[in-house]
């Protein structure tokens, strides 16, 4: 476009904002050299305009109109007769008053895009499925799903397919013009001290910046190194009809009351397991460290998407590795309030707008912007639990450069349904090579205590020792391959952490399969033990004191012995890559 062509228009644009009708387009275009404050102001009368979802077609008063299609239901002149619901709402959104002058029922009006649109069919026509679909999040459905959506007039969405910058969302970039840098310091050293992701019943305590250090005990000579007292009271769920529940309810009840016991457990440092707690946070640091890759595109902050976030136990790791931004999702409510305090709590006050130098940092505190949300990644789409309390966080923050999915990733193979929309949550989250990291339980350690029937005394269906347990509901299949392989459950039980919770066999065969159908490429795969093996001599010196010498063994190195390193080799770690 040429400069006197590019000048005419932006004068042209910028007449039109000062009009009554404001469109969403003329807004996208005319803030680009504002303020940061007023791009904000504006951005969220663009939102509170489009809160149907509808773009007011910018034509002046006394333009000739053109007939408007009978399908579409946004309203281009004020001559336009208004016959639907959603034309009243789109009429008052043109005032610009604040949202939080605006009356309560006007302002729940932002969110009617995600509620069954007014049946406005022809006579004749089909009927179709009520659920109004934005096609900005068309990409996360999936190609069976495809078929089933509603397809609106192109005209109807003009405009508002740009990528725009949120009111929350700008409030992160403006304070950052630049990718955040390496800093310096150690992992775990923020006020809240690291105990790892809670389905392993990793806790933190309220404010453990405040102890005294912990004295590195060596492992004695029992199988677990430090046994429950009186003073400390081991975690215990209570289920009422647990075998009439499904598994979402279970998993929800088990970690809303998790969350509830463990402040009252005692110190986490009497627990049973909590040596084993330090070697499995200690792998995700190297896990994450290795494979959270900075975006590539300068002035882009990096995010990373906890799908399984529970009680915020991997915010540390996202301080580790300099993440940006931190978005949790979590289907335990109780796990997500608790995730968000802490947060809260240990948020440093400025975020550098450099990203990070070691003199405006503060490194016992969080340096990244966070937001938490409870939903199910494993049955709803991101934007459909994202969306509702973050209007335009999709667009906004996404693609995002690493997808976490720590300890708890197994629930979803209940069915090949939940797979494939966790999987599909995953790629189009991701972008093109983003990372997607996990740890899950490994289908061949499973197979090897099958093969060599390597059960517990008097069974054929349970293996585990003192510590943890995998009981099967029915026999396994004596050469340990699970046909379908979706639905094999077994009850996992790890002392003071899961207390009995359905949990199903993951083949990785088929898992990494199901990866290459959505454009994921595995490019790491290693068992607990042998990540730690080799990747501790790298990883000692940045990891926090407290967290390494709580892996002190009785000879005097570090690692897992006894009923603890079986209990660890149950799992493993991989990496995937979003191809591009």
């Amino acid at each position: 476009m040429s400069g006197s062509k590019q000048g005419s228009e932006k004068a042209s644009i910028t007449s039109l904002i000062d009009s009554e009708e404001q469109g969403d387009e003329a807004t996208s275009v005319s803030t680009q050299n504002q303020s940061p404050k007023t791009q904000i102001t504006q951005t969220e009368n663009v939102e509170v305009q489009n809160s149907d979802l509808k773009v007011t077609e910018n034509k002046p008063k006394n333009t000739e109109m053109k007939p408007t299609d009978p399908n579409t239901n946004a309203s281009t002149t004020e001559n336009t007769p208004i016959t639907t619901s959603n034309a009243q709402v789109s009429e008052k959104s043109e005032k610009t008053v604040p949202a939080w002058m605006r009356e309560p029922e006007e302002a729940q009006n932002r969110y009617d895009r995600y509620v069954p649109r007014v049946d406005n069919r022809r006579r004749g026509e089909p009927r179709v499925a009520e659920v109004r679909q934005d096609p900005r999040y068309a990409k996360y459905l999936r190609q069976d799903q495809e078929e089933r959506r509603i397809r609106r007039p192109d005209d109807e969405y003009e405009g508002d397919h740009k990528r725009r910058r949120p009111e929350m969302v700008t409030q992160f970039d403006d304070r950052r013009q630049g990718t955040r840098k390496n800093h310096p310091g150690q992992a775990g050293q923020s006020e809240s001290e690291e105990n790892g992701d809670e389905q392993q019943g990793d806790d933190e305590e309220e404010t453990p910046g405040n102890e005294e250090p912990v004295e590195a005990q060596p492992y004695s000579r029992l199988a677990t190194s430090v046994q429950s007292t009186q003073h400390y009271h081991t975690f215990q769920s209570h289920i009422a009809n647990k075998e009439n529940k499904d598994i979402n309810s279970i998993v929800r009840s088990h970690y809303n009351q998790r969350t509830i016991q463990s402040k009252m457990q005692g110190s986490r440092t009497k627990s049973p397991i909590y040596k084993l707690r330090n070697f499995n946070n200690a792998v995700k640091y190297m896990l994450l460290g290795n494979h959270v890759r900075k975006n590539p595109n300068p002035g882009s902050p990096t995010v990373i998407l906890d799908m399984c976030c529970g009680k915020g136990g991997d915010l540390n790791k996202a301080e580790f590795v300099g993440a940006d931004q931190y978005v949790g999702i979590d289907i335990s409510d109780a796990s997500v309030k608790e995730a968000f305090h802490r947060y809260r709590r240990n948020k440093a006050r400025f975020i550098p707008r450099d990203g990070g130098r070691a003199g405006q940092r503060d490194s016992r505190k969080y340096n990244f912007e966070a937001c938490f949300a409870t939903g199910d990644c494993f049955q709803q789409s991101i934007p459909e639990i994202l969306e509702p309390n973050f209007p335009g966080i999709v667009n906004g923050l996404f693609p995002v450069d690493c997808v976490s999915i720590q300890f708890s990733m197994h629930y979803s193979f209940e069915s090949e349904e939940r797979v494939r929309t966790m999987l599909n949550n995953v790629s189009k989250s991701l972008r093109p090579g983003g990372t997607f990291v996990g740890t899950i339980p490994s289908s061949d350690f499973i197979r090897d205590k099958i093969v060599n029937k390597d059960f517990l005394p008097g069974t054929n269906n349970k293996f585990g020792n003192e510590l943890y347990s995998v009981t099967f509901d029915r026999t396994p299949p004596s050469d340990g391959i699970f046909r379908p392989p979706f639905g094999n459950k077994y009850d996992y039980f790890l002392k003071d952490a899961v207390d009995n919770v359905p949990e199903y066999v993951v083949p990785f065969e088929v898992f990494r399969s199901m990866c290459e159908e959505v454009g994921l490429t595995l490019r790491y795969k290693k068992n607990f033990i042998e990540i730690f093996n080799q990747e501790i001599p790298k990883y000692f010196h940045k990891l926090n004191r407290n967290l390494v010498d709580g892996m002190k063994r009785a000879d005097g190195k570090y690692g897992a012995e006894g009923a603890e390193k079986e209990a660890v080799s149950f799992y493993l770690g991989f990496a995937f890559e979003k191809l591009g």
